[in-house]
């Protein structure tokens, strides 16, 4: 009764750290690529886990990087905008357009560099964790010093 009582407990923390429905949230789940968790979210969930269950988790903290990234953006996305936006604003100047059409050309731009970085540009690393995984771990009383294990 305490594992349904522990994963009860987990997806709820989820559901309430992500603002999502508890029926949005599986066991299946991966908290990077499906709920969006990374960064300081991530962190932040982790620790209440361990507060919560008292779950001893120096393995996954030792593996971070395989696992999220870090908060927030890149500075190499910081880098694209810039010249999105001058081209952007460059194509509607010379177009005779408005600026709020030079702001929509940038974010289309953006969204085609995106895309574009995804589809060619190289492979996510990333290990996933899925929900089921942190409620195991939970179980256990620690991380797994190895995937699956």
């Amino acid at each position: 009764m305490q594992s349904r009582d522990q994963r009860s407990e987990i997806i709820d923390l989820i559901a309430h750290e992500r603002g999502l429905p508890r029926e949005r949230v599986r066991l299946s789940d991966r908290l990077l690529h499906d709920l969006g968790m990374d960064g300081d979210d991530a962190v932040d969930f982790f620790n209440s886990v361990h507060e919560r269950f008292g779950t001893d988790l120096t393995y996954l903290h030792e593996h971070w990087s395989e696992h999220f990234g870090p908060e927030g953006l890149s500075c190499w996305y910081g880098l694209a905008i810039i010249p999105a936006a001058v081209i952007g604003g460059a194509v509607a100047a010379m177009s005779g357009l408005s600026a709020f059409w030079g702001f929509v050309i940038t974010v289309a731009l953006l969204a085609a560099a995106l895309w574009a970085s995804r589809r060619w540009g190289p492979a996510d690393k990333t290990v996933p964790i899925t929900v089921e995984e942190v409620v195991a771990a939970v179980e256990a009383g620690a991380w797994p010093s190895r995937p699956g294990g």
